[in-house]
């Protein structure tokens, strides 16, 4: 028999990992009854721990009739604990969705420890079944982290913050915790204050980065700090933007932006890979100013191309005069050159346009040509022969 790490004095193994190599094997198991079905004499429970579920089944062949009778009114949440001995499931009845589905435990123990009222929201859901709504499910959170969905997410995050450990003490780095409850000091956002009971009237403040602490460290030789550090900032609410929120902080000294960013690397190869994906270093590097002239805005998503074209050097002289005034002071004629918009109608584009101004532009020029030829107000402002330079849809 395969031993466990959760092996306890309660319980030989968790749910979810048997297999095949345990038929045969007597256990112990303690979980969630995620559903319990009860056909004529024959009792079914799905049982469920944080590593998956498991099928034990209650038979007047193995099971007694006590056991029998409380199995047939556990209700689902209870929490229970069962001995049985794991069986081969018959031929034509395994479960293929289920990674202990070719086998399952016949019980011939069982004890309630926790018995459950009907939950406020389902944590098994049918097929089809949609969530609870959100705000019902935040009212019973405790529940709505049962879900396997969430499980995994949580157990997701323990690896990630270990293999990130794993990193960066090997390049060695020291995992250093810095206060929590600190002076304040000026930063991006609002501090969040404690009031101090030993000092009536004064307050610490909660650290929205540990800032002045890793630079102490450094000033004081330790060289490389790292730590996952909590951070609080009193702002409002934002898609990027949280009260509090753990970041992977770190400091290295005597080093350049190269070192820095190949350290960045190196931790972000390694989290994709153990979230099963593989990604290569180094990274493609754009520096702020290439980023700006060839997208607009310094965190381009680069899946979607559109890079602005200079088209200064194509004015000619039947652009528009308010086109040479702008040049003439200094500016560039910049835009994007899009293939196979040629078949947008006026209202497709007007709503482009609209975009732009709703972000700030004071408005947008076009010119599409097909088969027709040119047409939009881009024609009068930069001239037939500008765009026949141009070339292409624009």
């Amino acid at each position: 028999m395969i031993d466990s790490t959760f092996a306890t004095s309660r319980r030989t193994h968790l749910c979810g990992e048997l297999r095949r190599a345990h038929v045969g094997a007597t256990v112990r198991l303690g979980g969630w009854v995620h559903r319990a079905r009860s056909l004529g004499a024959i009792v079914f429970v799905d049982l469920r721990d944080r590593a998956g579920l498991v099928q034990a089944s209650c038979d007047p062949q193995w099971t007694p009739a006590d056991v029998l009778e409380a199995a047939g009114r556990l209700g689902a949440e209870t929490v229970v604990e069962i001995e049985g001995v794991v069986a081969a499931r018959l031929p034509g009845m395994e479960n293929a969705d289920l990674p202990t589905g070719d086998i399952e435990v016949q019980v011939t123990a069982l004890r309630v420890v926790g018995p459950a009222a009907t939950p406020a929201i389902p944590v098994a859901r049918g097929k089809g079944e949609k969530l609870a709504a959100e705000d019902l499910r935040l009212k019973h959170r405790i529940l709505d982290l049962r879900r396997p969905e969430l499980q995994d997410n949580l157990v997701l995050r323990h690896r990630l913050l270990q293999v990130t450990r794993q990193v960066l003490s090997a390049r060695g780095f020291l995992e250093i915790e810095t206060p929590i409850l600190t002076k304040t000091t000026p930063e991006g956002a609002r501090d969040y204050l404690v009031p101090s009971r030993v000092h009536p009237g004064e307050f610490y403040a909660l650290p929205q980065s540990p800032q002045i602490y890793k630079q102490l460290l450094m000033v004081a030789g330790y060289d490389r700090y790292f730590q996952i550090a909590r951070c609080f900032r009193d702002e409002d609410l934002r898609a990027d933007r949280q009260p509090e929120f753990t970041q992977i902080d770190l400091e290295m000294a005597f080093v350049t932006q190269a070192d820095v960013l190949a350290t960045i690397e190196s931790i972000l190869v390694a989290l994709w890979r153990e979230a099963g994906h593989a990604i290569e270093a180094p990274f493609r590097h754009l520096s702020w100013h290439e980023a700006m002239a060839r997208y607009g805005i310094d965190k381009p998503d680069l899946r979607f191309g559109f890079e602005l074209e200079d088209w200064t050097g194509h004015v000619q002289p039947d652009a528009a005069p308010f086109v040479h005034d702008g040049l003439a002071a200094g500016g560039r004629l910049r835009g994007l050159r899009i293939a196979g918009l040629g078949e947008w109608s006026r209202k497709e584009v007007d709503a482009l346009a609209a975009i732009a101004k709703a972000n700030g532009a004071g408005g947008l020029l076009w010119a599409k040509r097909s088969d027709a030829g040119w047409e939009g107000q881009g024609v009068k402002a930069f001239g037939a022969a500008t765009l026949e330079r141009l070339g292409g849809a624009v």
